[in-house]
């Protein structure tokens, strides 16, 4: 089942990034392509991904975002994301999606295992929006939920705003 979700995950992306939809709608020989609405775009519109990631990679950032931020508002999702790839893009963290969430210690849900969850579709869309440069967060790369958190150290960071129930710090 695991397996069959990234196949399809990955399809998707593929179509997604490398294929007009207006194109796939085209191949069929029912259609008039008349009928199919033009989308505009100049190359100002044209979103470009902030870091490159693999399918693979994305997949992995929605499962994180799935087990770190379930319950959260869909803004929460891509802040959560954010931060991972600002960890990424920041030299004092790995420079790679995987090494950043596995990384010692920086994400419980690695540690109990809830990050093999299967990501929904909202984390999904999550991580895609945060890949584009999306980041309420201001390039924060520390988040935690002070209701929860066992961590003595991150009473040293100095928290610059709040999104549902993660705070988060530079």
């Amino acid at each position: 089942m695991d397996r069959c979700y990234k196949i399809i995950v990955s399809l998707l992306v593929f179509m997604s990034v490398f294929v007009n939809f207006n194109e796939i709608l085209a191949m069929d020989n029912d259609i008039d392509e008349q009928s199919i609405p033009a989308v505009k775009t100049n190359s100002k519109e044209q979103k470009k991904a902030v870091i490159n990631l693999t399918n693979e990679e994305i997949l992995l950032l929605s499962k994180l975002v799935t087990s770190e931020a379930r319950g959260e508002s869909y803004e929460g999702q891509v802040a959560v994301a954010a931060v991972v790839i600002n960890r990424v893009k920041d030299p004092r963290f790995p420079n790679s999606i995987e090494d950043v969430i596995y990384q010692k210690n920086a994400f419980s849900v690695v540690k109990n295992g809830t990050i093999n969850m299967s990501p929904t579709d909202e984390a999904y869309k999550a991580a895609q929006a945060a890949l584009y440069g999306e980041d309420p967060t201001g390039k924060a790369v520390y988040f935690w939920n002070p209701e929860i958190s066992t961590c003595k150290w991150i009473l040293k960071l100095d928290p610059h705003m709040r999104i549902g129930n993660h705070v988060f710090a530079k």
